[in-house]
Formats: C-alpha cells, sequence, structure tokens
C-alpha cells in the first residue's frame, strides 16, 4: 500500500521516539521520503537502518528549543536541501503532570516554550510559500487534555488547547494557498510520556486510567495511521480539524 510518492518530503519532529517515530516509520514505508528531526542521532541512525527504504530516510539532528528565534529559517534550510515539502507532522513535545498548587512560574514559561512557541515557530517556516509544496499539509500533535480537561492536566492542556485554537486560526489563512492544516489530539497512547506518568502516579493510576478506555490505551501506530491519511491527497478537502482519538474515552 502507498499513499506517497519518494519525490513528496514529509518532515517529522520528535521522530526518535514514540507517536513521532510510529509516524515517520509509517511514512517512509508508505511511499514518502522522510525528513526525521530529533536530538538523538543514535537512535535516529538505529530507524534509518530499520526503515522500509533507508535510502528515502534523511536524519536532522536538532534541539528545538535550543535557537527558537531561528527555526523558521531551518525550515527554509531543508527546503533547500531537500526540496520543497508535501507535509509536517510535528510530534515534539513533552507532556507532564502539574497542578495548580505546584505551579511555577519559570517551569510553565519553559513548557509553553516547547509545547506552544516551538510549532508556532516551525509553522511559520513551513507557510512560507517558498517552503511547501501546493496540496500539502501541516499535523500538529496536540492533546485530548486541550479539548477534554482534566485533573493533573493543567500547563500541559492549556499549551495544547492554545496550539490546536492557534492553527485553526492558519487553517483559515492557508487553505487559499494550498496548505491544509490538522491537528490530532490522543487521550493516553503508550509512549515514554504515559510510562512516566505511571512511575510517578503507581501502577493504580494505570488500572484507573485505563478502566476509562472501553478499546484500552492507544498504540503510536494507532495516531500513526491517522496522520499519514491526513498528509495524503485522500484528505484533500480536510483541513482545520482537531481530531480526539481516545479509544471511547470521550
Amino acid at each position: 500500500m502507498t499513499l506517497f510518492s519518494r519525490e513528496q518530503h514529509i518532515l517529522v519532529t520528535g521522530a526518535s521516539s514514540g507517536i513521532g517515530r510510529a509516524c515517520a516509520m509509517l511514512c517512509n514505508q508508505l511511499g514518502a521520503s522522510v525528513i526525521a528531526g530529533g536530538r538523538n542521532e543514535e537512535r535516529l541512525a538505529a530507524l534509518q537502518a530499520r526503515c522500509a527504504s533507508p535510502a528515502h530516510w534523511h536524519n536532522e539532528v536538532r534541539d528545538l528549543v535550543a535557537d527558537l528565534e531561528s527555526l523558521p529559517r531551518w525550515i527554509a534550510g531543508l527546503r533547500q536541501k531537500y526540496g520543497r515539502l508535501w507535509g509536517l507532522i510535528h510530534a515534539a513535545g513533552e507532556g507532564r503532570l502539574d497542578s495548580i498548587s505546584y505551579f511555577e512560574l519559570a517551569e510553565a514559561r519553559s513548557h509553553l516554550e516547547l509545547n506552544f512557541l516551538v510549532p508556532m515557530q516551525i509553522a511559520k517556516g513551513f507557510s512560507d510559500r517558498r517552503n511547501f509544496a501546493r496540496g500539502g499539509a501541516m499535523l500538529f500533535l496536540s492533546s485530548a487534555s486541550a479539548v477534554y480537561p482534566e485533573k493533573g492536566h493543567c500547563l500541559y492542556g492549556a499549551a495544547k488547547a492554545a496550539l490546536a485554537a492557534a492553527m485553526k486560526t492558519v487553517s483559515q489563512e492557508m487553505a487559499h494557498k494550498g496548505l491544509r492544516v490538522h491537528c490530532l489530539a490522543p487521550g493516553w497512547v503508550r509512549t515514554p510520556m504515559l510510562d512516566r506518568a505511571i512511575e510517578h502516579m503507581g501502577e493504580s493510576y494505570e488500572a484507573k486510567e485505563k478502566a476509562r478506555y472501553p478499546l484500552g490505551f492507544g498504540e503510536p501506530e494507532d495516531v500513526a495511521w491517522m496522520a499519514a491519511f491526513l498528509l495524503s491527497d485522500k484528505a484533500r478537502w480536510i483541513t482545520g480539524q482537531n481530531f480526539v482519538l481516545g479509544g471511547g474515552c470521550y
């Protein structure tokens, strides 16, 4: 099965683990040339060796928060290197459990920078007409907690809600220019973020949360298949949506 051609380059941030890794591997399997962005060069190289077409997998090692100002120029540099980009899956980010009782301003600023300002800067660079191929799409990982706020997701839910709202407006701005814009809002997926939550809260937390999901916790590949469809031209008439993936929980 193919959804893409090798001439269609898809940038995946956060490609070295979790949902980003699943998205990068699947898009490469479905025919795209993948530009895998991440901080861990060793893990990216290992994924390239395992992917369906290593010749059409390109690693770009970058810490996205190290130089926030230059992210639009980074996107422009990727276009100069690989040609116009067909798609973006922005999966880089960090989740955490928090509460207003332990709110710290410095930590909040750092969290919002990573989960809101970084994707905004990447969107700014990608949406430059010189950098994207008409008909393509940007997709950003939001969270179900942005749509259905829950205790323990104060900062994370707020950042992801801001991202979803911003991308709704960006979709309206970019539709006539031939660029579609999406968000995916997963609930609990078996990723390092879930592992950290269970480690912090205990096994009873895992059992309680799992009971809320009639279809069980999601797997990264569940999100990746939806992302691949939305980036493909099969979804040419879809833009501006924030799709909740929740296994029946929401």
